[in-house]
């Protein structure tokens, strides 16, 4: 199944991809896209956003 995304959130998703544990700025509303669909996830200290192994599934799908 094909989820469709935000230009933004899909920049932010590579952003992931390319920077780990987060270390980009992103706006709460492409980071809230990604974690309600699953693509990403928040750690509990500190707020970082992290790719799940969806999101990097997602973007291997998409490339494809």
């Amino acid at each position: 199944m094909y989820m469709q995304l935000s230009t933004g959130a899909v920049q932010a998703l590579k952003s992931l991809d390319r920077i780990p544990d987060s270390g980009s700025e992103m706006p709460r509303s492409m980071a809230d896209e990604l974690l309600t669909r699953g693509l990403a996830y928040e750690s509990r200290t500190g707020g970082v956003i992290n790719m799940t192994a969806a999101g990097r599934q997602w973007l291997s799908w998409r490339a494809a």
